[in-house]
């Protein structure tokens, strides 16, 4: 039981579901499905490591002090070129903020929309780190289903004309490329309505990116912030995927005014990001080639992926489906309505399997929805793909014959 003293949005939060899952992940002994880590063989560790000791040599005495709470220019500008390059939307560094990793940048933007009660829209499920950052803010969830090519944006319609009084939609939160944890893209078409609603119903939009980099087939798609005539849109992104979550930076980029106010609660919350640490990478972008890290890792990715797919497709039984993602770290697997994939985890995978995964439920911020599970492939080593999905298979096949 929790400390009675401890404030709400504490003592309603239920973390240990995901403290155990990553505990297990974890274990050695244990096949790990459950993970969103990067495959840490990937990283640039000897380019990283001079870039610091780079860093050191030229910027002594000023890396050890206070900074802008933006961060230092020097890496915003170089971030504003990079956005120019990868979306085609013109930023200068006034319109970035740096953060540590996307997750602050989530927390920042909630915290400066959304008061007790308000209307948060979120695709179902979701990214489980986004949802613990907003329970802390206590909002009114409008969740919206997924469908094959993203969030269900009649339904977002419906919920934004029956919901006009306190509790209106006031921000929606999306993750448009190879989304966590489905693995789904969503389609220009709604990518650009969701522009057009936004500006229509008076909302704006947290457009969460950190896969956007890690696409392994098919055609990359416009940012929704490209439709965005009216800056309803704020942009997120992370290099925690496509470089390394150690070294903890993300970035947002908004409209001024708001970026302004963005910054005032960065500094309340933690001053600043680390000036060593963006200093750093500021001397590992201006010295390196981040595009041509990113194309040497999407071949090693793009091949777990296919692994895991066609093991999918070679061994689960016909009432097992699943996404086909075409990048990012994930696809989700879904079951009959029977199924209670966190019980049959718990009870059966991991002591007599040592197989974990996420289960559906955590997922979610307000339905009860057990029969599915998210699937990692980025961390799990390649030779170790397709027997954990044969073995996983095996117990479904028990486990639907006997329930």
């Amino acid at each position: 039981m929790k400390n009675q003293n401890f404030a709400k949005r504490v003592i309603n939060y239920d973390s240990s579901v995901l403290a155990e899952l990553f505990i297990e992940s974890s274990n050695p002994i244990n096949t790990s499905f459950a993970g969103g880590y990067p495959d840490q063989q990937l990283f640039p560790s000897a380019e990283i490591t001079t870039a610091f000791q780079q860093a050191l040599t030229t910027n002594t005495p000023g890396i050890f002090q206070y900074t802008d709470a933006k961060g230092p220019v020097a890496l915003r500008t170089i971030l504003a070129q990079r956005h120019l390059q990868r979306t085609g939307v013109a930023v200068t560094a006034d319109d970035l903020l740096i953060t540590q990793g996307g997750q602050q940048a989530i927390d920042l933007i909630t915290r400066l929309f959304i008061n007790p009660g308000d209307g948060l829209a979120i695709e179902g499920p979701t990214y489980v780190g986004a949802i613990s950052a907003f329970e802390s803010y206590a909002p009114t969830y409008y969740e919206i289903p997924m469908e094959a090519d993203g969030l269900n944006v009649d339904q977002l319609e419906a919920d934004l004309k029956a919901h006009r009084g306190a509790n209106r939609i006031k921000l929606l939160y999306t993750i448009p490329d190879f989304q966590n944890p489905t693995g789904i893209t969503l389609s220009t078409a709604k990518r650009q309505r969701l522009a057009h609603l936004a500006a229509e119903y008076d909302f704006y939009i947290l457009e969460d990116s950190p896969y956007r980099d890690l696409r392994y087939r098919g055609t990359e798609l416009p940012t929704i912030q490209s439709f965005d005539h009216h800056h309803r849109v704020l942009y997120v992104s992370s290099f925690s995927k496509i470089l390394s979550p150690g070294l903890r930076v993300g970035y947002l980029v908004a409209e001024h005014d708001m970026l302004v106010e963005l910054a005032g609660l960065k500094s309340a919350n933690d001053v600043q990001s680390p000036n060593m640490t963006m200093l750093a990478l500021a001397e590992y972008l201006t010295t390196n080639n981040l595009d041509q890290h990113i194309a040497k890792m999407k071949p090693i990715y793009a091949e777990k992926c296919h692994v895991m797919v066609n093991a999918l497709r070679k061994y689960m039984p016909a009432e097992i489906t699943f996404t086909e993602p075409e990048g990012g770290f994930f696809l989700w697997l879904t079951g009959p309505k029977k199924l209670d994939l966190n019980k049959f985890m718990h009870d059966i995978l991991l002591p007599k399997a040592h197989i974990v995964f996420v289960p559906s439920q955590p997922q979610y911020a307000s339905s009860d929805i057990r029969n599915c599970a998210r699937l990692n492939y980025s961390n799990v080593p390649l030779e170790k793909i397709e027997p954990g999905i044969k073995q996983l298979a095996t117990y479904f096949k028990a486990y639907l014959a006997n329930n």
